[in-house]
């Protein structure tokens, strides 16, 4: 079996989150905390128009997607995180009303947030640009360094 891989449109975030969420089944802590009902038509717009707002504002964020040459079809795919001029700003974790079920959900979820970039933050700012990421759910993973 052949694959291809190329740039997202941002058409395809949809399908490429379709396949992260069914791959862990409901069964990831931290996806379940951050990106709420995931496996539900809501939650997962609620995802998807959370990835591509980031998308829009991060200048440095791209997603590529994997096509299976012989029918065409997306089986998988990444966000990838390019900074070359600046690093990273440090941000709260959000989303549009209705992400979290209450206030105390969405502040478990930043929470957990917080803790997964913890590392992630401090090879952010050790290291010179230009540095690369990708996010790596569910464990962390270290930025590449030229």
């Amino acid at each position: 079996m052949a694959f291809q891989v190329s740039t997202a449109l941002d058409s395809d975030i949809d399908k490429i989150l379709s396949i992260v969420f069914r791959s862990y089944g409901g069964t990831n802590e931290y996806i379940n905390a951050v990106f709420p009902r995931g496996l539900t038509d809501g939650g997962h717009r609620i995802s998807v128009e959370r990835m591509l707002f980031i998308k829009s504002v991060a200048s440095g964020v791209w997603w590529d997607k994997v096509v299976d040459s012989q029918t065409g079809e997306i089986v998988g795919g990444a966000m990838w995180n390019l900074c070359e001029k600046e690093k990273p700003p440090v941000f709260e974790m959000d989303g549009p009303p209705g992400t979290w079920g209450s206030e105390l959900d969405k502040r478990y979820a930043q929470a957990l947030q917080r803790s997964f970039v913890e590392d992630e933050s401090k090879l952010w700012a050790a290291n010179n640009l230009p540095l690369l990421g990708m996010p790596d759910l569910p464990r962390s993973h270290a930025p590449i360094t030229q």
